[in-house]
């Protein structure tokens, strides 16, 4: 089988770029290392290929390299780094575009090759699919073909706590590539050879449930059955006397089944005597470490698994509640129901919207139908779609729809059901049961950061705890990236962590790690907004108030009040803002989640300057007085302020 650990080896003399991230920060161009100074410079080059082929803000770069406490020249020290970085690129040989200005910031341009980080992925992407289609040969080279790309600690010559963070994310990503590499190598029958890679990472990380199980079933079909039984004692015991918890259920089993003297079979082994296109089992892994939602995947049971025609379910939301997570998570909950299997796409409908043409191409090759009579046209395939699931029971994932015309030739015949996420709401699809997703529950949100840093953590200061959530607008992607960012500082308190997350200017930074990017998803939801409803969104985040009045947006805008109500519908309607709950006889109230908030007011400040707030204040203290003329007394608590100063 070979070693799992990572010699670095890639082979990449000769490539024309190449970036490492996944160790000390290097680069190579044409062959040759290339010098990017240090500290400041290395810094900014670090955020750049952190955030490869994004928009940097310079406020970003600035908050990387100095903190709390950037010196008045920032901006133009930053803009110097950038331009020292581009001469020794192109000194070396690189386009001269490689980094490229962008409105408000930087973007450094890579393909997928150009970035050990991006080629990891890519590389475990390639190991997933040959798994899916039998070739486990293939796929544990593919496998160990991206992890060799790690040198050690990401980013390890640089010290600051985003280099931390990004250590703890790759870190664990690192682990789960790891653990699905055993995975194949059990399925393709070396369990003795992967003992010795498994004892060490067993004994170095005896929480890792998934190595214990892996390290267990090797040592049992190795004939090894009392070490297999011990390790379990052993992982039992840890686990209790460090969190006071039992073995999770898959584990459990697993030991019952060797005390059974049962046959256990590699969850890899399922792949290789599958005929293509007979089952297709197209979801995405299973998150491990999911929680929380239970009613909703409850809900979404009785909506999908009954009898009847195609049913279709929605959840819609903004970008970080979760929706992807949880349509996954739902998918293999409800596999059961569908025995003729699983399709899924990611539709990138917020990005680059995949043609539907090109993803009833995927699902019919999955379904068995050869290239050579897969039509051409969109009509004539989602025809043939509709044919060969006439009598299946087939569960079809769609994730980031953003199209319903797109989505419509999508649809299945007979009884298979649709899950889909949104970023929009897609209530006018006939028949479609929507689900709108915004925070989780305080006791779920509290179980995900604690299945991040630790539950002894968290127990320890539960007062902190629940005050870290309700920064995060108790939003799952939030959650998880402040759990990233407090792992990668195991000694630290969490009360020092959320003073960091009170300071609004921080707020989203601090909530930005690697791929868990907050402030990314946000503005991706934002850029689906017209000119005109943005600027009433900006401008209503600058209001104080919990619950916003109509007559509040129609005060602080120039629209008139059926325009502005039109407004609001594509807030409501993109998820950027919500219909408050409660009485609304004298027209709705609408709401914030407070983490969608605190980023309306950074793009506020940066785009309609400090004159907006004090305009919104004047207009609602006016709106105030002529209430007050006309309607009579009013309670103070009910004056909105706007930051902090009230209206009247």
């Amino acid at each position: 089988m070979g070693s799992g650990h990572f010699d670095g080896n890639h082979g990449d003399t000769g490539r024309d770029l190449f970036f490492r991230i996944l160790g000390p920060l290097q680069v190579t161009i044409h062959g040759k290392p290339v010098r990017v100074g240090r500290n400041r410079q290395l810094t900014t080059l670090a955020v750049l290929l952190l955030n490869a082929n994004k928009t940097v803000p310079v406020s970003s770069l600035i908050d990387a390299v100095w903190r709390s406490a950037p010196p008045a020249t920032a901006d133009k020290q930053i803009q110097t780094c950038v331009w020292r970085l581009r001469n020794a690129f192109a000194a070396a040989g690189a386009p001269v575009d490689l980094i490229e200005t962008e409105q408000g910031g930087y973007r450094i341009r890579l393909a997928e090759d150009d970035l050990d980080a991006l080629a990891f992925e890519k590389m475990v992407r390639q190991a997933r699919a040959l798994v899916a289609a039998g070739d486990l040969e293939s796929a544990t080279a593919a496998y160990r073909g991206a992890l060799a790309l790690f040198r050690g600690q990401p980013l390890a010559d640089l010290s600051s706590p985003l280099t931390h963070a990004v250590a703890a994310h790759w870190e664990e990503r690192r682990f789960s590539v790891l653990e699905e590499w055993l995975d194949v190598g059990l399925a393709l029958g070396h369990h003795a050879e992967l003992i010795s890679e498994l004892k060490p990472l067993v004994a170095e990380y005896p929480m890792r449930e998934r190595l214990c199980a892996q390290l267990m079933t090797a040592l049992y079909l190795s004939q090894r059955r009392a070490e297999a039984l011990a390790v379990y004692r052993n992982s039992r015991l840890t686990l209790i006397n460090r969190l006071g918890l039992e073995p999770g259920a898959r584990l459990q089993e697993l030991h019952q089944q060797i005390l059974a003297g049962a046959t256990v079979t590699p969850s890899s082994v399922r792949h290789r005597d599958r005929r293509p296109g007979q089952v297709p089992e197209q979801l995405p892994a299973a998150i491990m470490d999911f929680t929380g939602r239970g009613e909703l995947l409850r809900q979404l049971e009785r909506d999908l698994c009954g009898d009847g025609g195609p049913r279709v379910a929605a959840l819609t939301g903004c970008g970080g509640t979760g929706k992807t997570a949880l349509v996954v998570h739902a998918g293999h909950a409800l596999q059961r129901h569908f025995p003729d299997g699983q399709l899924y796409a990611d539709l990138h409908g917020t990005t680059d919207p995949v043609p539907p043409q090109e993803v009833l191409r995927g699902f019919l090759d999955s379904l068995g139908v050869p290239e050579e009579r897969i039509p051409a046209g969109l009509a004539a395939r989602a025809a043939l779609f509709r044919s060969l699931t006439a009598s299946k029971r087939l569960l079809i994932v769609l994730d980031d729809v953003s199209d319903t015309t797109r989505y419509e030739a999508l649809l299945p015949s007979g009884g298979s059901a649709v899950l889909c996420t949104s970023r929009t709401s897609l209530l006018e699809i006939p028949c479609l049961s929507e689900y709108r997703l915004d925070g989780l529950a305080t006791e779920e949100a509290l179980d995900l950061l604690a299945s991040v840093v630790g539950v002894e953590r968290v127990f320890a200061e539960c007062d902190s705890a629940q005050r870290i959530v309700r920064l995060c607008g108790h939003l799952p992607l939030a959650i998880r990236a402040a759990g990233v960012r407090l792992r990668s500082r195991p000694t630290a308190g969490l009360k020092g962590f959320v003073d960091r997350l009170t300071d609004e200017q921080n707020r989203i930074a601090e909530l930005s790690v690697g791929s868990l990017d907050v402030g990314a998803r946000l503005a991706s939801s934002a850029a689906r907004l017209s000119p005109a409803s943005h600027r009433l969104w900006l401008r209503l985040s600058l209001c104080e108030l919990e619950y916003i009045p109509e007559w509040v947006a129609s005060t602080i805008t120039d629209q008139p009040g059926e325009d502005t109500q039109r407004l609001l519908d594509v807030l409501v309607h993109q998820h950027v803002l919500t219909v408050a709950p409660g009485d609304v006889t004298s027209g709705p109230n609408y709401a914030f989640n407070p983490l969608v908030r605190v980023y309306a007011r950074h793009r506020a400040d940066a785009e309609l300057g400090s004159a907006a707030g004090q305009d919104v204040v004047e207009r609602i203290a006016a709106a105030l007085r002529r209430r007050k003329a006309a309607t009579g007394p009013y309670r103070p608590s009910e004056e909105p302020t706007v930051h902090g100063t009230r209206a009247v």
